[in-house]
C-alpha cells in the first residue's frame, strides 16, 4: 500500500523530443526512440509495454491505471509499430505459406476462415454451455452431456486442423484458439461436480481424473505444435493446461458416477449439529453431521437451499450411501 502511494505521488511517464521514460518508486528507466523497436498491450489489458530492439536495454512497462492512457497509445500507434499487429501479420504470412494447410494460397485462406469459424462456433458454445450447467442444468443429463462433449469437440477440432487451432489463447495471434471452448464448459462441470453431488470416498477419484486430464494434455500439445519447451513460460502453460482439463476430468467422472449409479443405497441416520452457508460467486449450504455408521469424526455435506431452510440443527437426517459407478462412493441427504 505504501508503494501504491509513493508511486501515485512520483510515478510518471514522461515523453520528451527523442526519449520516453518512467519514473516510479523503484524504477527509473528511459528509451531513446531510436532504441525502440515496437510495444504491445497486455493481454491482461493491465499494462502497455514499450521494447528495446536490442538486448542490453530492459523493456518499459507502464500500468494502464495512470491517466491519459488512451492518449499515450494513440501516439505510441502513431510513432511506433505495434508488435502485436507485426506478429500477427507475421503469422498469417507462415500459415499462407504453409503448403501442410493446402496445395495453392486460396485452399489455405480458406482453410484459415473454416478454422476460425469453428473456433468461433467452440467458444460460443462453451461460453453457452457453462452459463446452461451453472444457472439452469435442465434437462440436467443434457446439461452434463453436453459440458463433457465441447470440450472434447474442441480438442477434436485442434487434431483435425493439424496445429492451425491452438488450445493456448494468444492476443494478437493469427491462429484462432479453442480455449474457452475447453475452459468455460469445464468450469461449469467443475463446479456442478462440487455443488451436487457428496462424494463418500475419494480414494477411486485421483487416477482416473488424473489420467484423463494428462492424456488429454498430451493430445493437446502434439496436435497443435504449440509448445515447444523451450521457453520456461511454456513450462508453466503446460502446468496450467493439466490442471484445467484435471477440472474437466474430475468434473466428468463425479457427475457420470453419481448420476448413473443405480447401486441399491444403504440406509443410515444421523444429527445435525450445526448449519452454515458459504457466500462468494455461488451460494452454498453445507450441514454438519454427526458420526455416522463407522465414521469417527462428524462431517459436512451440501444441501439445497430449501432443504437448508427446512431443517434445524439437532433434527435427525436420512443418509442414502451409494456405490457409485466407477465404485466411488457417494451419499444423498434427505429427510
Amino acid at each position: 500500500m505504501v508503494v501504491g502511494l509513493l508511486d501515485t505521488v512520483k510515478g510518471r511517464v514522461i515523453v520528451t523530443e527523442n526519449m520516453l521514460s518512467i519514473r516510479s518508486t523503484f524504477t527509473n528507466r528511459d528509451l531513446l526512440f531510436s532504441e525502440i523497436k515496437g510495444y504491445k498491450v497486455g493481454v491482461e489489458a493491465q499494462y502497455i509495454y514499450i521494447l528495446p530492439n536490442t538486448h542490453d536495454k530492459k523493456r518499459i512497462k507502464i500500468s494502464t491505471y495512470v491517466g491519459k492512457t488512451d492518449e499515450l497509445i494513440r501516439w505510441l500507434s502513431a510513432n511506433f509499430v505495434d508488435l502485436r499487429v507485426e506478429n500477427n501479420a507475421k503469422e498469417e504470412r507462415e500459415i499462407l505459406d504453409n503448403y501442410e494447410y493446402g496445395r495453392c494460397e486460396g485452399e489455405r485462406i480458406e482453410k484459415l476462415k473454416n478454422a476460425k469459424l469453428t473456433a468461433k462456433a467452440l467458444n460460443w458454445a462453451g461460453g453457452l454451455v457453462c452459463a446452461w450447467t451453472l444457472f439452469l442444468a435442465e434437462p440436467y443429463e443434457y446439461a452434463i452431456l453436453a459440458s463433457i462433449l465441447v470440450p472434447l469437440l474442441s480438442v477434436l477440432a485442434a487434431i483435425f486442423f493439424r496445429g492451425l487451432i491452438k488450445i493456448d489463447e494468444k492476443k494478437g495471434s493469427a491462429y484462432p484458439s479453442v480455449f474457452l471452448g475447453i475452459l468455460m464448459p469445464s468450469c461449469g462441470l467443475f463446479l456442478r461436480a462440487l455443488l451436487d453431488f457428496n462424494i463418500y470416498d475419494y480414494s477411486n477419484i485421483w487416477l482416473p481424473a488424473a489420467s484423463i486430464a494428462l492424456g488429454l494434455a498430451t493430445i493437446a500439445i502434439m496436435a497443435t505444435k504449440e509448445i515447444s519447451f523451450k521457453k520456461p513460460q511454456e513450462f508453466f502453460t503446460v502446468l496450467f493446461l493439466v490442471l484445467f482439463f484435471f477440472g474437466y476430468s474430475y468434473g466428468a467422472v463425479v457427475t457420470t458416477n453419481c448420476y448413473y449409479d443405480e447401486s441399491i443405497p444403504q440406509n443410515h441416520q444421523a444429527e445435525i449439529i450445526n448449519k452454515r452457508i458459504s457466500s462468494g460467486k455461488t451460494t452454498t449450504y453445507y450441514l454438519e453431521l454427526a458420526p455416522w455408521a463407522d465414521q469417527i469424526e462428524s462431517n459436512e455435506v451440501s444441501v439445497s437451499e430449501e432443504f437448508y431452510d427446512r431443517i434445524e440443527t439437532g433434527d435427525s437426517v436420512n443418509i442414502y450411501l451409494k456405490d457409485g459407478v466407477y465404485e466411488i462412493p457417494w451419499l444423498m441427504v434427505t429427510e
